[in-house]
């Protein structure tokens, strides 16, 4: 698919700003000012549609731009183009989210991955409906849970009989 134009995700606030205008006609300037595109865009922009002219100049109608991007707004190329732009802000948050998490050092024991519920640190107690965690520090209690997270995937039954109710 042919690259979207760069305005598209400013159509709202395009057709805004133009709702708001009192002028019948919009000359080249306007329309480059408005769209923020420069002199060969804002031409493109405006062929097809009704206009006058004024020495030189050419100015459109506002209605007929107007309407114009009105149904450009409810054409699926530009749904699509939204959808996309809006997965691409999506994306690039959560990569900057998890940027952020990788930076963090979790000091975990080199043991840790081969935890089991009789070799867990003394720091954590776990009981029925109950778990303690003694830590220092925000990187201290993430390796804490993650050597409590490998005991549960290395000993499922030991978890299972740590935290079930004696009867």
């Amino acid at each position: 698919m042919p690259a979207q134009p760069a305005w598209f995700h400013r159509l709202d606030a395009i057709l805004c700003e133009l709702r708001g205008l009192e002028a019948e006609y919009l000359d080249r300037l306007a329309i480059e000012r408005i769209f923020g595109v420069r002199e060969r865009r804002a031409r493109q922009l405006m062929v097809g549609l009704p206009c006058i002219q004024v020495g030189n100049a050419v100015a459109i109608s506002r209605a007929a731009l107007i309407e114009r991007l009105e149904t450009t707004s409810a054409g699926d190329r530009f749904q699509w183009e939204i959808g996309r732009r809006t997965r691409v802000v999506d994306s690039l948050e959560t990569l900057r989210r998890h940027a952020a998490a990788r930076r963090v050092h979790v000091p975990a024991p080199r043991d840790a991955r081969d935890r089991v519920f009789a070799s867990l640190s003394a720091e954590i107690a776990i009981g029925p409906h109950e778990l303690h965690i003694r830590f220092g520090s925000a990187e201290d209690l993430a390796a804490k849970l993650f050597e409590l997270s490998q005991a549960m995937a290395n000993d499922w039954s030991g978890f299972e009989a740590a935290v079930s109710v004696q009867r």
